[in-house]
């Protein structure tokens, strides 16, 4: 497995315990709707992380063999981010435009965190 399939599998894994622990709030918290957009949200994220690796193992692929191939991946994570909204819009009852937009931006406080808890443990063991 190389590194970065590694740091996929890794950030795969904090965005599940986070999804699964929003999930289970919104079971018992009577007015939930933050946390569902939430859920919704870092689903969503998560997503976008695996259109990016996927972006980037086709960009890698592509200057190996010396072809140009087009991809939709800056369009489609907008689009991805953009129906996430639209879905929260349709249905305020049950998600929160809040919520969705701070579920949105997970995979971007993983990214900022977990190279300093990374670097933190491997300096140490």
């Amino acid at each position: 497995m190389n590194e970065l399939e590694s740091l996929l599998k890794r950030y795969t894994i904090y965005s599940v315990i986070i999804i699964g622990s929003l999930i289970l709030g919104t079971l018992f918290i009577s007015d939930a709707t933050f946390l569902a957009g939430m859920a919704v949200g870092a689903i969503c994220s998560l997503l976008n992380l695996y259109s990016t690796y996927f972006q980037v193992k086709r960009l890698t692929s592509s200057v190996m063999d010396s072809k140009v191939r087009f991809s939709f991946g800056t369009i489609g994570r907008i689009i991805v981010v953009l129906l996430a909204l639209l879905i929260a819009e349709e249905f305020p009852q049950y998600l929160d435009l809040t919520g969705v937009v701070i579920g949105l931006a997970f995979k971007y406080c993983i990214l900022l965190i977990d190279p300093i808890f990374y670097f933190k443990t491997r300096s140490t063991g």
